[in-house]
């Protein structure tokens, strides 16, 4: 099919690959842009970065709990273990993304953190400087992939550095490797961006590509080809899944391998702590605290108010008020099994269940718990895709390097929740 000239033509298909799914008739970028005032994208940089420091007090908390604490949050039994372990930078997230959505009055409202394996990393690093160049608008992401490349380097230098042998007067090379399943479009092309970027902050450092159908672990850690050892692995792959896995003969895989990774034999991005976050009802907990005004200032109670979607746990919503709510599976993601559910007199009377294009693909935990929010009713956008203009909702993200604040991004979806079948749309300054 033949399509008007857009900014879509000077993607760069090695870099970005999923432009087009092959089962979907309209390509993923839309063609048009939206545009927001610069202070709008400081805003947003401003509330994730509070936020953020937040919900690091509260993971925290939650790692001081008693477990009985984390297994009533439906946090696996297997995980426990290994949430305490020192990570190299102190923090529960290296790599995080905020999402957040728009109400009525044009005011953010934060619904999602994702702090373990947070992809639309290639849409808000670089294409969206290449959609607003080719507009000849500026860009809210200037300056954010040379970002994204210190953090990778430093990430690196943390990591695998390699080790100087005095005796031998030589190096020890210590691989840095970048895996995720590579017959998944979306997640081979995020891993193989990062990739790319750390070896141009790195240039001679070991940095390398392994799929997760051949990694394998032994007693001393996961070897590659060459007889090396990994010294760090990002996985594009969740903890919650992870941790559960099992070899062909039954062995507990994930316990293995997070065994190995407490006794110091490789280190992890993101570490498994990021689980905490990563569960829905963590947003329970930071808004409770932030209710009772335990642990947090002043200011930083203001601050959840004023951003966090007020957010619940599945054990108090028969205590609301009545009126609409979201609710959310605990370990759900790409909006499969996300409800629009009413509160009446006490009772909970279901509106709307949101489906997302083929649910069986998305990979993610049974949940055996959910959490609610507050209804934000959102405002529609319009943009065009190749068959034509649509109506709908925007979704918005701010990612996080460590606790630094970097590119912005927006998916755009016809639904008020948004699912796989959602557009990246292109953000530009006003």
């Amino acid at each position: 099919m033949m399509h008007p000239a857009t900014y879509i033509d000077q993607l760069d298909p090695s870099i970005f690959p999923f432009i087009q799914y092959a089962d979907y008739p309209d390509r993923y970028p839309t063609h048009t842009v939206q545009a927001f005032p610069a202070s709008f994208y400081e805003e947003m940089r401003t509330a994730s970065a509070g936020l953020f420091r937040v919900f690091c007090k509260a993971a925290e908390v939650l790692q001081r709990a008693p477990n009985d604490f984390a297994r009533a949050m439906d946090m696996p039994r297997e995980i426990l273990p290994y949430l305490h372990t020192v990570n190299a930078f102190h923090l529960p997230t290296w790599l995080s993304r905020f999402d957040f959505v728009l109400d009525e009055a044009q005011q953010l409202h934060m619904v999602e953190i994702n702090a373990d394996t947070p992809c639309f990393v290639i849409e808000s690093f670089y294409a969206n400087g290449v959609a607003a160049a080719y507009n000849g608008r500026r860009d809210p992401n200037a300056g954010a992939e040379a970002q994204l490349r210190g953090f990778l380097t430093e990430v690196h230098n943390r990591l695998s550095s390699p080790l100087a042998d005095l005796g031998r007067r030589a190096l020890t090379r210590r691989p840095f490797v970048f895996s995720a399943f590579d017959d998944y479009p979306e997640d081979l092309g995020t891993t193989l961006y990062l990739m790319r970027l750390m070896q141009e902050g790195v240039p001679h450092g070991d940095i390398r590509f392994l799929s997760f159908y051949d990694l394998a672990i032994d007693a001393h850690g996961i070897p590659l080809d060459d007889n090396a050892y990994a010294s760090a692995l990002y996985r594009l792959h969740p903890m919650e899944i992870l941790v559960d896995e099992r070899t062909e003969d039954d062995a507990p895989l994930g316990t293995m391998f997070l065994d190995l990774y407490r006794a110091g034999s490789f280190a992890m991005m993101n570490p498994p702590e990021a689980i905490l976050l990563q569960n829905k009802s963590f947003m329970a907990l930071v808004y409770a605290l932030a209710c009772t005004g335990q642990l947090l200032t002043p200011e930083e109670c203001a601050l959840v108010e004023r951003y966090l979607t007020p957010s619940y746990f599945e054990d108090d919503f028969d205590a609301l008020r009545d009126g609409t709510y979201i609710r959310k599976e605990i370990w759900g993601r790409e909006g499969k099994n996300v409800r629009l559910v009413e509160k009446r007199g006490g009772r909970e009377e279901m509106v709307y269940e949101r489906q997302p294009d083929s649910p069986e693909e998305i990979i993610c935990r049974a949940s055996k718990k959910a959490m609610y929010q507050d209804f934000v009713r959102q405002p529609c956008f319009t943009h065009t895709v190749d068959s034509g203009s649509l109506t709908g909702c925007l979704t918005l993200s701010c990612f996080m390097l460590f606790g630094a604040p970097s590119a912005v991004g927006a998916r755009f979806s016809p639904e008020e929740i948004a699912g796989t079948e959602a557009f990246f749309v292109p953000l530009v300054i006003a």
